[in-house]
């Protein structure tokens, strides 16, 4: 008599590892607002650019319904020879203004060629965050978003050191969603607490790996976005 072969399926949690789980809950006013945006009688047709931060925007965007007919291409040019490639030149530096305007216009010229016509949108993201070792530089970003109208864009200093790089990350993200609602002609919803759309609630970044002290709080709060709008 043959033995009876038996099998073990051996499963590891995040837990029984020692690694920490991220979280894949998506915000669900982000949600709400690209839902808003799909929800418009012309909805963008709209070709992104990210580099350096604010990726957690493509999830929110392409996880809303809806999207299939307003989002023609989201890229990452994250190396800086692929960046180089997105704007025809290599830039001595990567995060400013300027930039952000040339990867939302070569955005905006892919939305036309791929049949956008007057709702061709283009968004153009450009950050510099937290790192290890910490960078010596402001923790910043620069969006802009270029539209048959003109050209939207935002300029945001972070509070060095208060935040976790995936926090950091969201504050982008989220700002760059403000500013593509508000290109738009959508009003992005305030914070609960008041505060701008980008900016997290105390709960979220209680929740980040570094404790919102007094002090940090104070600086979280001297957080403003300089923003700008020029018709073409």
């Amino acid at each position: 008599m043959r033995p009876r072969r038996t099998s073990t399926r051996l499963v590891l949690t995040a837990a029984a590892l020692g690694v920490r789980a991220a979280s894949t809950a998506l915000p669900a006013d982000a949600l709400r607002l690209a839902s808003s945006l799909y929800m418009l009688s012309s909805p963008p047709q709209l070709v992104a650019l990210v580099t350096g931060g604010g990726a957690q925007l493509a999830p929110w965007l392409l996880a809303t319904p809806g999207a299939s007919n307003s989002i023609l291409e989201f890229s990452v040019p994250y190396a800086k020879a692929s960046l180089a490639a997105v704007l025809g030149h290599d830039p001595p530096q990567s995060v400013n203004a300027a930039v952000a305007e040339s990867m939302a216009e070569r955005a905006y010229e892919r939305s036309v060629a791929l049949g956008g016509g007057e709702r061709s949108v283009g968004l153009g993201c450009t950050a510099a965050l937290r790192s290890e070792p910490m960078r010596r530089g402001e923790h910043r970003c620069y969006i802009a978003v270029r539209s048959a109208a003109g050209v939207h864009c935002l300029a945001l200093t972070l509070a060095k050191g208060a935040r976790s790089r995936e926090a950091e990350d969201a504050v982008v993200a989220r700002a760059a969603l403000a500013t593509l609602a508000r290109a738009c002609g959508v009003d992005p919803p305030p914070l609960p607490g008041g505060g701008p759309f980008w900016k997290l609630a105390a709960a979220v970044l209680e929740a980040s790996d570094d404790p919102l002290a007094p002090e940090v709080a104070a600086r979280l709060d001297a957080e403003h976005a300089d923003e700008t709008f020029v018709a073409t």
